[in-house]
């Protein structure tokens, strides 16, 4: 089915034609609405993809379960395949096809920028629980908006960890080539690891589905930094440190949230103990509203641990039910006007308030690699 147009379609016949679109019952006062998920449910990410959507299906639960919800909603998942192309289509899909009113994803920045277009185009509100680039939500226009930091936040929240808490002088920075968020994360750090006194003494490069680090490896044992930024994502950055410790390299790594995978520990080994990365989410946070979120989680989801990706989405999906509530009408129009007005939202990655920029301003928790999990080491403030 083609999504309506809206200003063609006269006040009454919009309403009736929305009460069929969106699957609204004639059952006393309580409306379904859909609500899209473009995840990586599959491919190089469907970890990732997978956690968060069971982040929304908990909460969703959870939102549907209370006898004073009027509004019910219903997600409707599309699988992105960690593609970029995949995504722009899975995004058409649920616009055009599913009658969706907003769209909840994705977790890559490449898959979300290719989404963006489609939620522009289309004037459905996208809301990225995950990605932080920081061109999204820029180049997006008032229909995208994201509940989590950026990558201008994270870079710097590492360089001045590096720089601060581990008296780093020296750093080479690696970056996954063609991958938006590996290339804004170095961006960022090296400006602020620069501003703090520090020096990037080399910027190397590898592409991504590469298996063989030993040449970077070797590249950087012959510079003896006192850090090694690496941004990418879990399963290559796991091989890239397990090689470089197996040719004696031995000073810390140091990345973003993109290492936050269990498969990180099971591809590396013993050697990924004693690096650090900044993270939306721990959770062995004691805060009790995180402690809640976990055992929930775990009890839904076969003892399954959350990542952050887990924990961003939920809070997503708690976001869309906040702005179904007040939208003043259960359209793409008024879920934007909805979406981008959320004020004091208190959710397990922090609280949301839309800025005028669609932007958010949270904490980033600093994390470290044990042999098979991650240690809270510090909280950073914007």
């Amino acid at each position: 089915m083609k999504r309506l147009t809206l200003l063609m379609v006269p006040a009454l016949a919009l309403a009736a034609a929305l009460a069929v679109l969106n699957g609204c019952g004639g059952g006393g006062n309580v409306n379904e609405v859909k609500i899209g998920a473009n995840l990586e449910k599959s491919g190089k990410s469907g970890e990732w993809g997978q956690d968060s959507e069971r982040g929304i299906t908990l909460a969703f639960e959870e939102i549907n379960a209370k006898p004073e919800q009027k509004i019910k909603l219903r997600a409707i998942f599309e699988d992105n395949k960690s593609e970029a192309g995949a995504s722009k289509n899975a995004m058409k899909k649920l616009v055009t096809q599913d009658g969706v009113i907003a769209v909840i994803g994705c977790v890559g920045s490449n898959r979300t920028i290719a989404a963006a277009d489609v939620a522009k185009e289309e004037k459905v509100p996208l809301m990225t629980h995950a990605s932080t680039n920081v061109t999204i939500v820029k180049n997006g226009g008032e229909y995208v908006s994201r509940i989590c930091f950026d990558d201008n936040f994270q870079g710097a929240v590492m360089a001045r960890f590096a720089r601060r808490s581990l008296k780093a002088a020296t750093a080479v920075s690696i970056v996954a080539k063609g991958n938006s968020y590996s290339e804004g994360l170095c961006e960022s750090f090296k400006k602020v690891f620069t501003d703090e006194g520090g020096k990037i003494v080399e910027e190397l490069a590898y592409q991504e589905g590469t298996k063989d680090f030993k040449t970077l490896v070797t590249q950087i044992k012959q510079i003896n930094p006192a850090v090694i930024w690496v941004p990418g994502y879990h399963n290559e950055v796991a091989l890239i440190i397990k090689q470089a410790r197996e040719g004696g390299l031995q000073a810390p790594f140091l990345g973003a949230d993109g290492w936050d995978n269990p498969e990180l520990f099971t591809l590396c080994g013993p050697a990924i103990k004693g690096n650090f990365l900044s993270n939306h989410f721990d959770p062995g946070d004691p805060n009790p509203k995180v402690q809640e979120f976990v055992k929930k989680f775990k009890a839904r989801f076969n003892n399954i641990t959350p990542t952050a990706m887990g924990a961003l989405a939920y809070d997503a999906a708690y976001a869309m039910a906040d702005a179904a509530s007040r939208a003043k009408a259960l359209t793409p129009e008024g879920m934007k006007d909805a979406i981008n007005s959320i004020k004091d939202l208190h959710g397990v990655c922090g609280t949301i308030t839309m800025s005028p920029e669609r932007e958010v301003v949270k904490e980033a928790v600093v994390l470290e690699t044990e042999e098979t999990q991650f240690k809270y080491k510090e909280t950073i403030k914007p």
